[in-house]
């Protein structure tokens, strides 16, 4: 009897100890679950609340580097020689990669692209083109700042055609008689300029992709077309207020102050014009794609200037105290080999010498020869 109560005590003991390890087993168990289930939720709780705080700051971090996937839409007698220099030698100073024509100077479709090897990708469009989502998009997809001009139509057109009948002649133009050759252009062209689009009728409105068949009661054309450009270009500068264009250029593209110093290049010389009240209204109607450009990409660019605050204004200024320095120094007939910028509150010190004047004064026409050798060796 002693010998079995002792079994049936040991036997009760063992059950208890089995018990308590299933109930501990079942205790952790359902603890773990509880863990997950508490991690799970936090970790939803983090994501939910974290997750747009983390891709801010992502963006605020690539924000810091400089921006180099542009596509530069060169406008007709926009400053696009002097602003093709700058973008030319900011790409060549960041080794680049353009997209160019093989032959001449003029993008008419991406077949005319020379183009990259298959690891390879563009950085910079650059050249003469007419301007389609088609183009850019095969060029850089769609992270790209997508950058132009627009100027005064009247100023542009009489700057156009001179530079169009003295420098680079057209026949057109040629016929139009010297005497009064801006009275006459503008008031007879439908005996001098009859085309839609020519380097003096609509050219911007051409540059900017629109079709030659919209009229000027064609209003939802118009617009739908300018709504596109709207979205697909983020900075549309303007030239009369270059300086200020270029300062505005800087801080989104996030460049140096240094990166957007140029000299006047292509600029003609020529008679000034001043045309009458009736002679403005006569060209405004020809050229109402020009017009409608300029007066809303104008409006856009004092709305963006505004949002930058009245310290814009004193970086325009000490921008061009450089430039005074440095078109002195690239200008004087005493040859000196190096001029200093000081700091400021806008730049770092830096220095510029008599090959970065050269370099500042090189046209696209010099240009383009050397980049196409270069392409072909980096992507051979």
């Amino acid at each position: 009897m002693y010998v079995e109560s002792k079994r049936d005590l040991f036997s009760k003991k063992k059950e208890i100890i089995n018990m308590s390890l299933v109930i501990n087993r079942m205790k952790n168990r359902v603890c773990m679950q509880i863990t997950v289930v508490v991690v799970f939720t936090v970790s939803v709780i983090h994501v939910i609340t974290f997750l747009p705080l983390s891709k801010e700051l992502a963006e605020n971090d690539d924000s810091k580097g400089k921006i180099t996937h542009i596509g530069f839409l060169r406008v007709h007698k926009c400053g696009s020689a002097t602003m093709s220099n700058i973008i030319f030698r900011f790409g060549l100073h960041n080794n680049l990669t353009f997209a160019i024509p093989k032959t001449g100077g003029y993008i008419t479709n991406t077949d005319s692209l020379l183009p990259v090897r298959p690891t390879g990708h563009y950085d910079i469009l650059i050249g003469h083109s007419i301007y389609s989502r088609k183009l850019y998009q095969y060029s850089f997809g769609t992270d790209s700042v997508n950058i132009a001009f627009v100027r005064d139509p009247v100023q542009r057109m009489i700057s156009a055609a001179y530079f169009y009948r003295d420098v680079w002649p057209q026949a057109y133009l040629l016929r139009v008689p010297k005497s009064n050759f801006i009275e006459n252009l503008v008031r007879l062209p439908h005996v001098y300029d009859r085309a839609p689009f020519s380097y003096t009728r609509n050219a911007m409105g051409r540059d900017f992709g629109f079709s030659s068949s919209i009229s000027i009661n064609d209003t939802d054309k118009i617009n739908q077309h300018l709504d596109m450009l709207k979205k697909d270009f983020k900075l549309v500068l303007v030239q009369e207020r270059f300086d200020e264009s270029l300062v505005l250029m800087k801080r989104t593209l996030n460049w140096d102050i240094e990166d957007i110093l140029y000299v006047k290049i292509n600029a003609n010389k020529h008679k000034v014009e001043s045309l009458s009240s009736d002679l403005i209204k006569k060209l405004q109607e020809t050229c109402f794609l020009d017009v409608i450009l300029y007066e809303t990409f104008s409006k856009i660019f004092d709305e963006k200037v505004k949002d930058e605050g009245p310290e814009f204004y004193r970086e325009v200024e000490w921008f061009q105290n450089v430039l005074q320095s440095v078109s002195e120094f690239c200008n004087a007939e005493q040859v000196r080999n190096i001029v200093k910028i000081d700091k400021s509150e806008w730049n770092e010190p830096f220095h510029i010498t008599q090959e970065n004047c050269s370099d500042m004064k090189m046209g696209a026409l010099t240009y383009l020869p050397m980049l196409r050798n270069r392409h072909k060796k980096m992507n051979n």
